[in-house]
Order: C-alpha cells, then sequence, then structure tokens
C-alpha cells in the first residue's frame, strides 16, 4: 500500500473530470462497472505515486481494461 494521503479540493476536481474524460471515451460495450473502478483505481495510485500531468493520468487511467 502507498500508504494515506488527502487530495486537496483540486486534485479531485481534477481526478473527476479524467476520470469523466475517459469512461466517456469509453465504447458503450466496454463502460461496464469493472472497468469504471479500474479506471478509478489507476487514478487514485498514480496520483498516490506523484503523478501531476494531465495526459499521463488520462492514458494511465485506461491501462489494464477488458473488452
Amino acid at each position: 500500500m502507498l500508504g494515506s494521503k488527502v487530495f486537496s479540493p483540486e486534485d479531485l476536481s481534477l481526478l473527476g473530470a479524467i476520470y469523466d474524460l475517459v469512461v466517456d471515451s469509453l465504447p458503450i460495450p466496454m463502460r461496464t462497472h469493472r472497468n469504471r473502478l479500474q479506471v478509478a483505481r489507476n487514478l487514485f495510485y498514480l496520483k498516490l505515486r506523484g503523478e501531476r500531468d494531465p495526459l499521463n493520468l488520462e492514458l494511465g487511467a485506461a491501462a489494464g481494461l477488458i473488452c
């Protein structure tokens, strides 16, 4: 585990916007609960590791999704 972290309102706003962007860009059959959960997990993991670049967060959020 990467430890505890409190995200700022700005961080949460950015993560929410990227989450929506990634999920909305998926084909409808891929918008499963499992994939939406994976996108959220990926975003939090990347942010906890210190990623700040929105493009890297967006690309990393979509990693490992299942068709």
